[in-house]
């Protein structure tokens, strides 16, 4: 009688919540997002592209990246902030600034380029100067001292010009300030020559601040793409971001956790194997999944005076893979599948293996007869 009612409890509790690691497979195909109740798509790796992109990767890989800024580089003859100057003018003419002297020539001195990018010179006022080469400030000063001079000239004369550097910081072996030359350094330049980035390529983001302005591209961009690895201008700062990609792997495997790993180099079958493969007592081998938020285009009401009604707008919205890893041609398949940051691998259970577990918790459960006290009557 005891067996019979046990076996009618299991059955009644095997409708209830079963002890799992995990959702089920029919759990993970009727999920819905909790704000819209939509439900998330449920892609056949069959019909999975064969090298999706994630957000990271298309912003990194796509648009100006550091060709936003401009290419000029570095240039030692143009004048910048804190250069000091001497400036001598010359007048032939029997009139005019130096009719009153013997010397044909007159120091005006020496001057520092201010912070705006200026010097206040006698007789002509301020000037801008920034970027201007001492040709240039030699041509400004002739023409103001035009009316004060019958025949001037000028000399410029670089006095000092202090190290003009960019500043590394991040992912690279040495950081910190490195002079910049006539050689023009390039992003590339600095880098090597602050030992190299620490992390792969794929795993490193470029950053250049200049100014006001900011661009950024992948490193193995920069590597790839001439036109990325642009020429530095002093006062820039590059920052290098070397957070790697990693991906989760829950479940019936082997070894879950986080495991890192560089982008566009890992695929789906590799990633099982860095998690240890699939447990043989516990996985379901008919429902691997892989849990991804992915940009995709959702239509959207168009702006007023647009001709076509619908707009389609980039929206980020989880996305989840099915794997059969009993179907042979899913091995295949998943040599060609690539990770991305931040996907989660999920192993479900067999079904039998929840029930097993339920059965060892309702044994457990069943209260056994005390033990009769010792000298007691039976």
């Amino acid at each position: 009688m005891k067996k019979v009612v046990s076996v009618l409890l299991l059955a009644l509790l095997s409708g209830c919540a079963k002890p799992s690691d995990g959702p089920t497979a029919g759990n993970i195909r009727s999920a819905t997002l909790p704000n819209t109740n939509e439900k998330i798509r449920v892609i056949e790796l069959a019909n999975a592209p064969a090298t999706p992109m994630s957000p990271s990767l298309v912003e990194s890989s796509t648009g100006p990246g550091l060709t936003a800024l401009r290419n000029t580089g570095y240039n030692s003859q143009r004048l910048r902030r804190g250069d000091v100057i001497d400036i001598t003018v010359l007048d032939t003419g029997e009139d005019g600034l130096f009719s009153s002297t013997q010397s044909k020539t007159l120091n005006l001195g020496r001057f520092t380029v201010d912070q705006n990018g200026s010097v206040n010179l006698p007789f002509i006022g301020k000037k801008r100067v920034i970027d201007s080469t001492p040709e240039g400030l030699q041509s400004q000063v002739v023409t103001g001292l035009k009316g004060s001079a019958v025949n001037p000239q000028a000399v410029v004369t670089v006095v000092d010009k202090p190290t003009s550097a960019v500043m590394l910081s991040g992912a690279v072996k040495t950081p910190g300030k490195l002079a910049l030359t006539a050689r023009q350094e390039r992003v590339m330049d600095a880098i090597n020559q602050s030992g190299g980035p620490t992390v792969a390529p794929g795993a490193a983001q470029v950053t250049v601040v200049r100014g006001t302005q900011r661009a950024s591209a992948s490193l193995d961009r920069i590597m790839r793409e001439d036109r990325q690895n642009i020429r530095l201008s002093p006062d820039d700062q590059i920052m290098i971001d070397g957070d790697a990609s990693s991906f989760t792997a829950l479940g019936a495997f082997k070894s879950a956790g986080e495991f890192q790993f560089e982008t566009g180099k890992m695929t789906l079958a590799q990633a099982v194997g860095r998690a240890g493969g699939l447990l043989d007592d516990r996985a379901d081998a008919r429902n691997v999944y892989v849990f991804r938020n992915e940009i995709v285009n959702v239509p959207t009401k168009a702006p007023s005076g647009s001709k076509d009604p619908v707009a389609l707008t980039p929206t980020m919205k989880p996305v989840i893979y099915h794997v059969n890893m009993r179907d042979a041609s899913s091995i295949a398949l998943m040599q060609l599948f690539q990770m991305q940051k931040g996907d989660v691998l999920y192993a479900s259970n067999a079904p039998l293996v929840d029930s097993a577990k339920l059965l060892t918790v309702f044994q457990k459960s069943v209260p056994t007869a005390a033990a009769p006290q010792p000298g007691g009557s039976n």
